[in-house]
């Protein structure tokens, strides 16, 4: 995991954890330190979950997306109502008008 997925996970465990601190001293009034070490866990194994399934698939999209050129980029455009496509969605970008 990179710098960025660390700073990620313990930025989040340390939010969750002050968040369950806060929550127990208003409500009880006092802290059950094993519950927010639990929870402090639990928030860094799903925040790095989070993360790996959020990088790894922005790593697969990009292997699979085709690469745009000088040569074929008008396949990769958007057709305008003149070239046989669909006409813009905006109105005021259009020429006729």
């Amino acid at each position: 995991m990179d710098r960025r997925g660390i700073a990620e996970v313990g930025g989040l465990s340390l939010a969750g954890g002050v968040l369950g601190t806060v929550a127990q001293q208003a409500v009880v009034g006092s802290v059950d330190w094993v519950l927010v070490a639990g929870l402090v866990a639990c928030v860094a194994i799903a925040a790095a979950a989070n993360y790996r399934a959020r990088t790894g698939h922005a790593a697969q999209v990009a292997t699979e997306a085709p690469a745009v050129t000088e040569e074929n980029y008008e396949q990769h455009a958007r057709r305008a109502s003149g070239d046989g496509g669909v006409p813009a969605d905006d109105p005021s970008t259009d020429g006729d008008r």
